[in-house]
């Protein structure tokens, strides 16, 4: 009777982490999106959330393999689902521009691995806010043309390019999908877990 009351214990206790994590991403993702936030809430998300997954593991001896799974699967959920919100944005209200690039800054990542930043101007359409980022090892000169992708709500940031296609949001959306389903056997492998694991004992 004991381990099934621990299995039920474990069942509602994962079923109950699952809800939370799924919706609190889910409205990370849609305020890291409305405020241009699309790296910053991320990586404040990452630190918080591994740090409190892995005391909890820690503290209590839960199972180090499903938490270090679900973590990475909400990890994972966000990055996704933040970028499904820009994709949506630009195909229901996008333009695409041409613009002249008028400064070309060079900026890195944490890897130390370089790339471009061009302030552009627009030559066709709505004045462009904000810059847009080139690929790793862009080569791109003051003074060229280039197709940009623009969002007059100003939730997604300047970007090289063409609209994303109906096609591209579509698989997007399945993979985010995907991702998220994939939280419920993690979870149930964490629940099993810990009712195998016997609790242990005061000394």
């Amino acid at each position: 009777m004991r381990t099934v009351g621990r299995a039920a214990w474990n069942t509602a206790l994962a079923a109950l982490l699952g809800g939370a994590v799924f919706f609190t991403i889910r409205k990370l993702a849609d305020f890291a999106h409305r405020n241009h936030l699309q790296v910053g809430v991320p990586v404040l998300v990452v630190l918080v959330l591994w740090t409190v997954f892995l005391t909890w593991w820690v503290r209590r001896d839960d199972p180090a393999v499903w938490m270090v799974a679900v973590a990475t699967l909400a990890t994972g959920m966000l990055f996704l689902h933040i970028a499904l919100l820009d994709t949506r944005s630009l195909r229901d209200h996008g333009l695409e521009q041409h613009a002249r690039i008028t400064r070309v800054t060079t900026e890195f990542n944490a890897d130390d691995t370089s790339y471009q930043r061009y302030t552009l101007e627009a030559l066709d359409g709505p004045p462009i806010n904000g810059t847009a980022a080139g690929d790793l090892g862009g080569s791109k000169q003051v003074g060229d043309t280039v197709t940009v992708t623009t969002d007059p709500s100003g939730h997604v940031a300047p970007q090289l390019g063409k609209l994303p296609s109906a096609a591209k949001q579509l698989w997007m959306g399945r993979i985010d999908t995907a991702v998220a389903v994939l939280l419920v056997p993690a979870l149930i492998g964490w629940a099993m877990e810990r009712t195998k694991k016997r609790p242990a004992r005061p000394r």
